[in-house]
């Protein structure tokens, strides 16, 4: 495990040298609430994955995958479809915003599966990239919004808790089974 860390680490350092930069380490425009923005947009989905194999939740894990991949491939095609111009003036790829998309996807996946004590901090956090494109000038409100709702929605379908019954109350829609159940432990 540790080999196969220190593997990533070196090819990823080998493909900035080259000039690779996927998250934009290298360019100086970048403020850092737009850094911290790009961060969490992978941080949040990689941290509900790697729970997943933490917890050794297989079940999980395919939830995980079935939320993130409809997530992301429905914003995409609506990208290339809408082609709505971005606040800075650059074309075409504004509505919605794949940032927030990213990050909800793993957000509601973390809350819907393991529950709000988790949930809900992952929320607030995906709910600051959606604030980081509209602050970045990449991305305007409805961009964002359209995005979280995009993965909310995908969570839904997609994703079941694991009922580790440690909250008081939780709240959970399944529309597929005509299903909406609202648990207060007291």
């Amino acid at each position: 495990m540790v080999v196969r860390l220190i593997t990533i680490l070196m090819l990823f350092n080998i493909c900035l040298s080259i000039g690779f930069d996927p998250l934009y380490l290298n360019d100086k425009n970048r403020t850092p609430v737009e850094r911290a923005g790009d961060l969490f947009q992978i941080a949040i989905p990689l941290s509900g994955l790697g729970y997943t194999y933490y917890s050794n939740d297989n079940i999980g894990r395919k939830q995980f995958w079935r939320t993130y991949l409809s997530s992301l491939t429905l914003t995409y095609i609506l990208k290339y479809t809408i082609k709505k111009e971005r606040p800075n003036g650059h074309c075409c790829e504004s509505f919605p915003s794949g940032h927030t998309s990213a990050a909800f996807a793993g957000a509601m996946f973390i809350n819907n599966r393991y529950g709000s004590k988790v949930g809900i901090p992952a929320v607030l956090l995906a709910s600051f990239v959606g604030y980081s494109r509209v602050y970045a000038e990449k991305h305007y409100w409805e961009d964002v919004l359209a995005g979280a709702l995009i993965s909310v929605i995908s969570s839904i379908f997609y994703t079941t808790s694991i009922n580790t019954n440690n909250e008081n109350i939780s709240l959970f829609l399944n529309p597929l089974n005509n299903n909406i159940s609202i648990n207060l432990k007291i």
